[in-house]
């Protein structure tokens, strides 16, 4: 499930930078402004975020594996 939900967050910032882009050169740009481009650029923030969160949330206690060392010098809290 981790790697769904990390597939659906690269998929849903990747929508958001492209629709976001999308919207500011309407906005900003000679291209005419479109308000689908903005509505599927908040959509893509949305679903970004919801999978990140679930991205974190199947993570939080994901062993540490003996192989997996702190850093020379490095303190712990």
């Amino acid at each position: 499930m981790r790697k769904f939900w990390a597939i659906v967050c690269v998929v849903g910032f990747t929508g958001f930078w492209t629709f976001g882009f999308i919207a500011a050169s309407g906005a900003f740009g000679d291209r005419p402004f479109d308000w689908l481009a903005l509505a599927a650029c908040l959509a893509g923030l949305i679903v970004g975020t919801v999978a990140r969160l679930r991205v974190v949330a199947l993570t939080r206690h994901v062993p540490v594996g003996p192989r997996v060392r702190p850093q020379e010098g490095a303190t712990t809290a």
